[in-house]
């Protein structure tokens, strides 16, 4: 059965006849250097692989801190939106800090390692709110650790000082409470010694006294116990699972194999691009061939 013609019109309206026939006799003529330069391509990705500067990739888990309050105990306050902190985490003014960390020079003409830290630096969102998954890259495992633990460490510094006004008005109201039982303690002593030496030197007093002075001791137990609740409740607040600066969850990891380059990648792209050129070169030869014929 004759195969049918594939028509490909230019705009002359020339028209230059395709045949599937065609079509199999260059693969079959030029299969051979089609074959060579496809694998010649792979086993030239291949071997870049092994000249290219290798890259590992640290990956890390940061939990945004929070704060609690008496206002809303239940419910405590992060001390940045988990959105906000991967914004900040993608400024290069985190980066430029990251880079002082790690002792490595944050201008434009930056060594290799400021390179590299710029260009890879990535964080992204997980389905928990409170959480950010970061990760960057160096040029050994332990270089790429560095500069995972540099950006938690940077990120727990600036969260630190945005969590310090809260933090600094807890202590300050623990401060005062605990002032306030000393002082309450003082008064009760006072009232205590006031009743005992009324009973040992048998002065009975008039009753509007009596009444006072019960009055007192009553209200400074009310005081005493309001107290105490207080501490206990700011106490309770200040405790590490209510009130915490942003950390990692677990140690940073990096993968075992180097992210970049990798061999699949590389072969694969090199066999394309050896299929590519040998199409092209056999087509270049297979007009060049017709032409000479005409």
């Amino acid at each position: 059965m004759e195969a049918k013609p594939v028509t490909v019109q230019h705009a002359d309206d020339d028209g230059v006849v395709i045949r599937v026939d065609d079509v199999l006799r260059f693969f079959r003529r030029y299969a051979g250097m089609i074959l060579g330069l496809s694998l010649a391509g792979a086993a030239i990705g291949v071997c870049l692989t092994y000249f290219i500067p290798k890259q590992w990739e640290a990956t890390g888990i940061l939990q945004v801190g929070q704060v609690a309050n008496e206002t809303t105990p239940a419910s405590p306050i992060s001390i940045e939106p988990a959105a906000r902190a991967l914004e900040r985490v993608r400024t290069p003014q985190f980066t430029n800090n990251v880079l002082k960390l790690l002792g490595e020079p944050s201008g434009a003409d930056g060594s290799a390692v400021s390179v590299l830290v710029r260009r890879s630096l990535k964080s992204t969102p997980l389905s928990d709110p409170g959480l950010i998954q970061f990760a960057v890259r160096g040029h050994s495992p332990e270089e790429a650790r560095r500069a995972a633990q540099a950006v938690a460490d940077e990120l727990t510094r600036i969260h630190a000082g945005l969590m310090r006004p809260s933090l600094d008005k807890l202590d300050a109201d623990l401060a005062e409470v605990e002032q306030g039982l000393i002082t309450e303690g003082k008064r009760r002593d006072s009232l205590s010694e006031l009743v005992k030496t009324r009973g040992q030197t048998g002065v009975a007093g008039k009753f509007s006294e009596n009444v006072l002075l019960n009055e007192m001791l009553a209200e400074n137990d009310k005081a005493l116990r309001l107290l105490r609740l207080r501490k206990n409740a700011l106490q309770e607040l200040l405790t590490e699972a209510r009130t915490f600066n942003t950390h990692l969850l677990a140690p940073v990891e990096v993968n075992g194999r180097n992210a970049y380059p990798r061999l699949a990648p590389f072969g694969a792209a090199g066999l394309a691009i050896g299929l590519l050129l040998s199409l092209l070169l056999g087509t270049a030869i297979e007009v060049k061939r017709r032409m000479q014929q005409l």
